[in-house]
């Protein structure tokens, strides 16, 4: 929020005070719909910021991205621990690595959607390199497709 002029600090704080209160409501309360509402209000306000500032491309827009995804998710995951069941043991552990490796993975597809966005407004041989190698792994898949196998 940084960004933006005193007017949008100020109603940038109180919407991330909403979105905080909605999360930790929708936690406490139980009441799921809440939770997407808290990620919603945050990543809309990160959009307006950018929006206003007419950044061209933030390099922290992979981390944001990760930061809702993780927090929507252990949003979720908090409240059905409400639940008592017996589960096998290490399903904790399992839970949190999948948790962990769907914030790696969301960070990296943010990342690399980033980096070709970027490579997309560049011009010059390293575009035209990049689009002949997509153009040929396109004709050999398409290829390895289209050969008969020997068991029909």
């Amino acid at each position: 929020m940084s960004r933006g002029s005193e007017t949008f600090q100020e109603v940038g704080v109180r919407i991330g005070a909403v979105a905080f209160v909605a999360l930790v409501a929708g936690v406490v309360l139980g009441w799921a719909p809440l939770i997407p509402l808290a990620a919603a209000l945050a990543g809309g306000l990160y959009a307006a910021e950018l929006a206003i500032a007419d950044a061209p491309l933030d390099v922290a827009a992979p981390a944001v991205a990760a930061g809702l995804l993780l927090c929507t998710e252990l949003g979720y995951w908090s409240l059905e621990e409400r639940t008592r069941w017996l589960g096998e043991v290490g399903d904790g552990l399992r839970r949190a690595a999948l948790v962990a490796l769907l914030g790696v993975a969301a960070f990296l597809v943010a990342a690399t959607l980033l980096v070709l966005v970027d490579a997309g407004r560049a011009r010059g041989l390293a575009l035209d390199l990049v689009g002949a190698l997509a153009a040929v792994t396109v004709l050999v898949v398409a290829r390895s497709q289209r050969q008969p196998s020997n068991g029909a």
